[in-house]
């Protein structure tokens, strides 16, 4: 920010020492200094914030590589055939298919798992299970929990200081409102001296 625009800031924010400041010129600057400064402040909150929110992920991670097991389910049905393939721009999908597994302890398990389309009976599919052979999501990383954490303090300090930013834009268009109106009421009082009607 080169040195005008930044004076001009200030004086803004801080319009005291102007002799032609009004009240409403004060207000603007207490809600632009006061928008800056939440805004600043919830920087180190956001930051705390995301700081918990991956501690908490981790510890969810680490019970989430233990309890989750990867394993080939093999598909006891064909998967639904191709239709369409251009509509969908080429792009692979799945869709649900009955599969067999295996659990830890030798016994299998049947369930509904994700197949691509036209997938034959027996191909292998790659599932995740939980402890009690049921498919489930893939365990979080720590990569995720990382990105997670990094998005929600993005997103609260984005929230705050957006907020901030409507809360003075809504003072700001009050002043100007009530500014013009002032002025209009000024305008008639005077106007007939100067026009002489």
């Amino acid at each position: 920010m080169t040195a005008k625009p930044m004076t001009r800031l200030v004086h803004q924010a801080f319009p005291y020492r102007n002799e032609l400041a009004t009240t409403g010129d004060r207000i603007e600057g207490v809600m632009l200094a006061l928008g800056v400064a939440v805004s600043l402040i919830a920087i180190p909150v956001a930051g705390a914030t995301g700081s918990e929110t991956y501690a908490n992920d981790r510890a969810r991670v680490a019970v989430e590589q233990v309890s989750k097991q990867h394993v080939e389910a093999f598909l006891i049905e064909d998967a639904p055939i191709t239709i369409g393939s251009a509509a969908r721009g080429g792009v692979v999908e799945s869709a649900p298919v009955l599969a067999r597994w295996r659990l830890r302890d030798g016994t299998t398990r049947e369930g509904v798992v994700q197949a691509h389309y036209d997938a034959k009976s027996g191909a292998r599919v790659p599932v995740w299970i939980d402890e009690s052979g049921r498919v489930t999501e893939p365990p979080m990383t720590s990569e995720g929990a990382a990105v997670n954490a990094i998005i929600l303090a993005f997103l609260l300090w984005s929230a705050v200081t957006g907020a901030m930013a409507l809360l003075y834009l809504a003072t700001r268009f009050t002043h100007k409102r009530i500014r013009l109106r002032q002025w209009a009421n000024e305008w008639r009082r005077i106007a007939p001296d100067w026009t002489g009607r």
